[in-house]
């Protein structure tokens, strides 16, 4: 293996696990802001809920360090 072919394998894994962390963070940044929006955490009953949660979808997102795929997207029941 030359050393052109190691740099590019080592480009192309760097490339994947900061896909993966940026995918990491958008998810839990996302699941944060459903948790102040509904005014509960997931699965979470309390009398001062203000929505309820309506499972989730994915989405792929293209960003500058390449796409996302599955970026999984909380949803309420009032959209």
């Amino acid at each position: 293996m030359t050393k052109e072919e190691i740099n590019d394998l080592t480009r192309v894994a760097l490339s994947d696990r900061i896909r993966c962390a940026v995918k990491a963070v958008l998810e839990q940044v996302i699941e944060e802001e459903m948790t102040e929006h509904t005014g509960t955490r997931h699965r979470e009953k309390t009398d001062a809920r203000k929505g309820e949660r309506n499972g989730s979808y994915n989405r792929n997102l293209i960003t500058p360090v390449g796409k996302i795929e599955q970026l999984r997207v909380p949803r309420d029941r009032e959209g």
